[in-house]
């Protein structure tokens, strides 16, 4: 004879809290913490200056298996490239999140070639040399 032993559960309501909205805002199509609007300014006058000043511009983090693929990449057509890497930079999120607001793309590596956005590392990687040279060389 089996013996069947009926367990029962009980559940506690939880009483509902709120809790006070989270310092929000949208860059782009994702969440990040707010940026105080000073910091912002001051990225954005710093990543302006840096695209027309540099023909090959990168903005990487150091850990990131798809910045270096990146920079492998663009390191056989030039050595004159500019690399920041945001995560060793004290205004680094800010820097990240200003790029985000300008170009929609809220990763890393963000590519510039002749001052226009190339995107990340697999747009990179879908042009062919040629391209790459072309717009590398002008």
């Amino acid at each position: 004879m089996l013996l069947t032993t009926t367990r029962i559960v009980a559940t506690v309501p939880r009483l509902i809290t709120r809790r006070p909205p989270s310092p929000l805002v949208k860059i782009g199509s994702s969440f990040s913490t707010q940026v105080d609007p000073a910091k912002m300014g001051a990225a954005k006058d710093f990543v302006e200056r840096e695209i027309k000043a540099h023909d090959v511009l990168v903005f990487s983090k150091s850990y990131c298996p798809y910045c270096r693929s990146a920079k492998n990449i663009l390191h056989q057509y030039t050595d004159a490239m500019k690399v920041y890497e945001l995560d060793e930079m004290d205004d680094g999120a800010d820097i990240q999140a200003y790029l985000a607001e300008r170009t929609g793309q809220r990763t890393v590596p963000s590519i510039w070639l002749k001052q226009q956005f190339i995107g990340g590392n697999s747009d990179l990687q879908a042009l062919s040399a040629a391209e790459i040279k072309k717009r590398i060389q002008g």
